[in-house]
């Protein structure tokens, strides 16, 4: 029930002269729902960055618009222009409408869908303006949100609002039914979700709900935000909201005749009465209930409203959209109740409301109505759901009622239209106990908070020692490949001598010999690697537990099998060596998965970016995207299992010395490589391993080695 706006009035930036220039973050935040839509999502969108920008920040809004002239001027300027479309530090936000919003399916509790060429608009947007972080909100798809976590280059944040549990359950693991259909939605959105380096929750109900249907990373951060006005002057708000303590909106019409005479109803010249005093006028105590639930707890508020005794001193407004020819439940009221219910248009609870009803069973809760009231000293009456249970403090701020049961509710208003200490009690326990802040600065250092953290993790550029680095620059630049297996890996027949002998034939200088779960072969090519004037690293490559595999290069003992992610990192650290993730997010793959990765960002030295046997090439671009926005060093490797793989993707980089000159030469290393392969070493290992009984692989071994040992 809130309008959204797209800016505030000019305030002073309260960076200057605090946050310079490099402080200063370049964030996009991105809302699923049209920009003309009087969502919550998209005012609480728009207020956050207005407040982030009043800290000094460059913030771009990226929104669905149903303006098809507004979209087609984001385009355009996106062609001509994108470099302008980053904001100065402190200035006001830019909104880019990025895709033309097609009508809502009725019935379907989702962001409208977007037109199919929007996807390319968020693309453009993300690839051409240089962002630190993307803050998607209600990041389910499709949706402006999905398209933006998909080509997300930077560090990505999500906050989920609205607990839907319906729609959110349907989407996640908590799922039920056979159908593949929604087993492939449940997949895509956690591999989606899955790209969240951090999430947040507007409540603790919404969290918990996320993390049943997608439990995933490092869990759901938990804070419920202010509404989008709270705070703001009188001449700051959007047209038709009311602060608390003020009048109703103009357009509010349609009250009791007889209400307009009282000390502070519309329409009079009296002042407006705070909530908190209104009762001492002996006015009607106003009950609202507000449209933003699903229909069935619209009915159920109507049944109570029509079982409400005429004796009592009441009036109602039923907010309605603003096409509603015959609202619902209009015409079911008897003659006595029907003078005392208004049916209103109206973007926010009126000023003057007594009690809000929500009833919602949890299929479309309405959360921030409820916060919305409390901020206003509105009483609700709400339904017992987790996010109503946990919001009035299990009934303390406002008393609650099981969903669907009418006859409670009715007692519940009745008591509160005719006790009028009981509203005062109400309203006293949420002003001593305040939900949130009484404005947005808490709430926005929260997530100023939350974003330092996450920007912390990234690597640190200057974190080479400059005395090797200032040596490195006189050295030689060599190829390097550092993925690769020999017959000491299970799959893989290739001998030590014909690895080396093809290395030396594709002038390489070093490589990395990392066997599967095995050091032996890389022990063995050292010994040998003289002959041949390649320098080895030993390696091997770990299968852990159940969280994929991981390289460990400069080591000399054999990691076991089976172990986990961090018992690997832990035996690699404590032989000095380095920990190198390989072909990271290639589902064909045993891989770690994303939220694996982010538990171990503090301890990976580099991460393979470029491995010619993915054979996706979206799982390369998402491991070059993962090492760039942690600032991560970039690595690429064959991972060669027979010889004529090798050197089909090398590193050009300083020659090196040790685990400490190697990663900082590889910093700067160059990936050059090589298309078409990947079918043609597949079938060589098809043919060496699995086509060629084992008796014909000894002496096909046999005569291999002995080419390779002639040179």
């Amino acid at each position: 029930m809130h309008r959204p706006r797209e800016r505030c009035t000019t305030r002073p930036l309260a960076y200057a002269p605090g946050v310079s220039a490099a402080e200063s973050l370049a964030i996009a935040q991105v809302t699923p729902y049209p920009l003309e839509a009087d969502h919550p999502v998209t005012a609480h969108v728009l207020r956050l960055a207005d407040e982030l920008s009043a800290l000094g920040h460059r913030v771009v809004v990226l929104t669905a618009s149903r303006d098809h002239a507004r979209v087609a001027e984001t385009r355009r300027r996106l062609k001509s222009e994108a470099a302008l479309l980053l904001p100065e530090a402190g200035a006001d936000p830019v909104v880019l409408t990025v895709g033309e919003a097609l009508p809502a399916i009725p019935g379907v509790d989702r962001a409208p869908a977007l037109a199919v060429d929007a996807a390319r608009t968020v693309d453009d947007a993300l690839s051409q303006i240089p962002f630190d972080l993307v803050h998607v909100h209600e990041p389910f798809g499709p949706s402006v949100c999905s398209a933006a976590l998909r080509h997300s280059r930077a560090l990505n944040v999500g906050t989920f609002h609205l607990p839907a549990e319906r729609f959110i359950a349907g989407m996640g693991a908590g799922a039920s039914g056979s159908g593949g259909g929604s087993d492939l939605l449940r997949k895509r959105s956690g591999r989606l979700l899955g790209r969240l380096d951090d999430r947040l929750a507007t409540s603790a109900a919404t969290a918990a709900l996320v993390a049943r249907s997608f439990p995933i990373g490092r869990g759901y951060a938990p804070r419920v935000p202010p509404p989008p006005y709270a705070g703001l002057a009188a001449d700051e708000v959007p047209d038709g909201v009311a602060l608390p303590g003020t009048s109703a909106p103009d357009d509010a019409e349609g009250h009791d005749p007889a209400d307009r005479d009282a000390p502070g109803a519309p329409g009079t010249d009296a002042p407006a009465a705070a909530p908190s005093t209104a009762l001492a006028a002996r006015r009607p105590v106003h009950i609202v209930l507000p449209l933003d639930e699903e229909r069935a707890a619209r009915r159920t508020a109507m049944r109570a409203l029509r079982r409400l005794g005429t004796d009592l001193d009441w009036r109602a407004t039923v907010v309605v959209a603003d096409d509603d020819v015959v609202p619902v439940g209009a015409g079911n009221l008897g003659a006595g109740v029907r003078d005392r219910v208004a049916f209103v248009p109206s973007p926010v609870l009126p000023a003057d409301a007594d009690v809000v009803v929500l009833a919602s069973s949890g299929t479309r809760p309405a959360p921030h109505v409820l916060v919305e009231a409390l901020q206003n000293g509105t009483v609700p009456v709400a339904s017992r759901i987790d996010v109503h249970d946990e919001l009035t403090d299990g009934g303390v701020r406002g008393p609650l009622f099981e969903p669907g049961d009418v006859d409670v509710l009715v007692q519940q208003l009745e008591r509160l239209i005719e006790r009028p200490e009981a509203l005062a009690r109400f309203r006293d326990a949420a002003r001593e106990d305040p939900l949130t802040e009484p404005d947005w600065d808490a709430y926005t250092a929260w997530v100023v908070d939350r974003y330092d953290a996450l920007l912390a993790r990234r690597h640190d550029r200057g974190r080479f020692d400059p005395a090797v680095v200032a040596r490195l620059r006189e050295r030689p630049l060599i190829d390097v490949d550092l993925h690769m297996h020999t017959d000491h890996s299970g799959d893989c027949a290739t001998p030590v001598e014909v690895l080396l002998d093809a290395a030396r034939k594709q002038g390489l200088g070093a490589i990395a010999v990392t066997d599967h779960n095995e050091v032996s072969g890389a022990h063995e090519a050292a010994l040998k690697a003289a002959e041949y004037g390649v320098k080895i690293i030993i390696g091997e490559e770990v299968k852990t537990a159940d969280q994929g595999e991981v390289i460990g290069l400069f080591i000399d003992e054999k990691i076991p099998k089976g172990v986990t992610l961090q018992e690997a990192i832990a035996d690699i650290r404590r032989q000095g060596g380095l920990v190198y993730v390989p072909h990271p997010f290639d589902r064909m793959h045993s891989v770690p998965d994303y939220e694996h990765m982010l538990d171990i960002v503090h301890e990976i030295d580099a991460v393979e970016v470029f491995n010619p046997r993915v054979a996706i090439a979206s799982f390369n671009e998402e491991a070059a995207r993962f090492a760039a926005k942690y600032r991560m060093v970039a690595g690429a490797g064959s991972d060669s299992h027979v010889a004529q793989g090798l050197g089909s993707v090398r590193l050009r980089m300083r020659d090196f010395d040790g685990p400490e000159e190697f990663l900082a030469s590889l910093a700067d290393a160059e990936i050059r490589t090589k298309s078409g392969t990947l079918v043609y070493v597949q079938a060589l290992k098809f043919l060496e391993t699995v086509a060629t009984p084992a008796p014909a692989r000894r002496l096909v071994r046999e005569r291999r080695v002995r080419r390779a040992t002639r040179g």
